[in-house]
């Protein structure tokens, strides 16, 4: 079960940042490593918090009424800080040009 919740929660956080920079990260034609990093690294992260918190709470007495429950919700905090910590584009200026917006992409979380 966590397993799945850290991958859903990762791919709706790559899609929500992948779609807020999606003109910076189309624009180069060749593979930027840091995004499969970045990417693994998050769900690394991700799934070692949600085991963590299993190894914790399952020894708790009632603990099946709610270890789903705090499962979805540190997946959706997490999937919320991944999200926003790449931010978005700088808004444009008139006569910016289209690439200034992406001169201050962060590197994906996680990644140093």
């Amino acid at each position: 079960m966590a397993f799945v919740l850290a991958t859903v929660g990762l791919l709706v956080g790559i899609d929500r940042v992948a779609a807020r920079w999606h003109w910076c990260l189309t624009q180069d034609h060749e593979t930027n490593p840091d995004l499969v990093r970045g990417n693994r690294a998050a769900w690394v992260i991700m799934l070692i918090v949600l085991l963590v918190l299993i190894v914790l709470l399952r020894p708790l007495p009632r603990s099946s009424w709610y270890l789903l429950p705090v499962l979805v919700a540190a997946t959706a905090a997490l999937t919320w800080l991944y999200v926003a910590g790449m931010g978005q584009p700088a808004p444009l200026h008139p006569g910016d040009a289209p690439e200034a917006g992406c001169w201050n992409m962060p590197t994906f979380p996680f990644t140093g």
